[in-house]
């Protein structure tokens, strides 16, 4: 959405927030928003308990006077709220005059926050391990120790009769009340991709919640794992028919550890000077090494992609590339095209480390060398098939001829 300051603005509130709301606010979302962004949902929660006594909305400059803001930061705080869960926003266009209406949605609980995997790991990132503990600490509720105790509460029947004077009137309506208005955060991941590899892998649909598939999105979420691979971890974390969470998230953590996502920096590379092509003849070939000199492996697999975003998996086969085996960037460049060309556009881990180390032992340093190597074993190939069938040849050749002898001593000993 794009504000401007004489759009029009209301804000609605179903429910007013509790201490352990506020906490919740304040201890959980804050770390994950901003102290900004907070303080523009408390103005609008503000807003929304005294909303109903204007006569008419109120402009977007008004709102932007009490938070101190530019209208440019409160467009980025209010998508902050609402991608997190806490804010819902409509739009109405009408006679030139653009009017929103802003719905405050109450936080999570404790319990939903902790389970929902993208926001507990989330907080955990954005606070240190001491404090993240602190914080979790905080919200515990010290219990008495009751064995030993009987319990003598009163129950409602024991205290409570209910005469009902007037049957045709109902003591509630129902309908006056209106639900607290919480809002999950939305997440985009390809389900159905997801669905269809768990199908392969024959997992029925039937032995999945709701909460088991919601709980698998998060993840791969969480964790930037494809569809498809996150199908056949989740194959492995079947334990007589159910889905085992704690399981599936330590397989993934294992696959791929959320700290590692800020150590991805080789990737981004590019081949140093002294071992970039120095060859000046304009030939295709060459002109070819010198784009893969100039370009990371990186940006190689965004373009092969036609540019979305590489797949974390196949990023962490290029880091791993380059920083256990020391290739260099156009050299994995190269190694990236091949393997993609000979393995139907898919990057095989156990492929490029097979070829890799073999280069590393070499000491290939440039992307023409990587090049040569590539076509040597082609030829070596082609020759090894050759020599190969020229065996064959020889050996079919040694038996008709010992077939031969046997039938002409045979005619020598008068047997045919």
């Amino acid at each position: 959405m794009k504000l401007y300051m004489s759009d029009l603005y209301r804000v609605e509130l179903h429910y007013p927030l509790d201490e352990v709301q506020n906490d919740i606010l304040y201890y959980l979302y804050q770390p994950l928003i901003g102290t900004n962004a907070l303080s523009t949902y408390m103005m609008l929660y503000t807003e929304g308990k005294r909303m109903s006594r204007f006569l008419k909305p109120s402009s977007l400059s008004r709102l932007v006077s009490f938070l101190s803001s530019s209208l440019m930061d409160l467009e980025k705080h209010l998508k902050a709220l609402e991608a997190i869960g806490l804010l819902k926003t409509y739009v109405r266009h009408e006679n030139n005059i653009t009017q929103y209406i802003f719905i405050i949605q109450s936080p999570l609980t404790l319990k939903t926050f902790f389970r929902n995997q993208i926001l507990s790991s989330l907080l955990q990132e954005s606070l240190t391990q001491d404090d993240f503990q602190k914080t979790i600490q905080y919200f515990k509720i010290s219990q008495e120790d009751l064995s030993g105790y009987e319990n003598i509460t009163s129950s409602f029947t024991d205290v409570y009769t209910i005469q009902h004077k007037n049957k045709t009137t109902h003591v509630l309506q129902m309908k006056e009340f209106k639900e607290k208005q919480v809002s999950d955060i939305d997440i985009l991941y390809d389900m159905d991709l997801l669905m269809k590899g768990l199908q392969d892998y024959q997992i029925p649909r039937s032995l999945l919640t709701k909460d088991d598939l919601k709980y698998m999105a998060q993840l791969g979420s969480v964790y930037s794992i494809d569809a498809l691979t996150l199908a056949g971890m989740v194959k492995e974390a079947m334990c007589s028919n159910q889905l085992d969470k704690k399981l599936l998230k330590n397989k993934i953590q294992k696959y791929c550890d959320i700290n590692s996502m800020s150590s991805l920096k080789e990737v981004h590379h590019k081949q140093p000077l002294q071992y970039q092509t120095q060859n000046q003849q304009q030939t295709p070939l060459v002109l070819h090494m010198q784009y893969l000199d100039a370009i990371t492996p990186y940006e190689l697999l965004k373009e092969k992609q036609g540019g979305s975003e590489p797949v974390f998996h196949d990023l962490m086969i290029i880091e791993t590339l380059m920083v256990q085996l020391g290739l260099k960037p156009s050299v994995v460049n190269v190694l990236i095209e091949y393997v993609l060309g000979k393995n139907k556009n898919r990057l095989s881990k156990r492929y490029c480390e097979a070829i890799g180390s073999s280069w590393a032992r070499k000491h290939i340093e440039t992307a023409m060398d990587a090049y040569h190597e590539l076509m040597n074993e082609n030829i070596d190939n082609q020759e090894s098939h050759q020599d190969h069938l020229e065996e064959q040849k020889l050996e079919q050749t040694e038996v008709n001829s010992e077939k031969l002898f046997s039938l002409l001593d045979k005619l020598e000993e008068g047997q045919l």
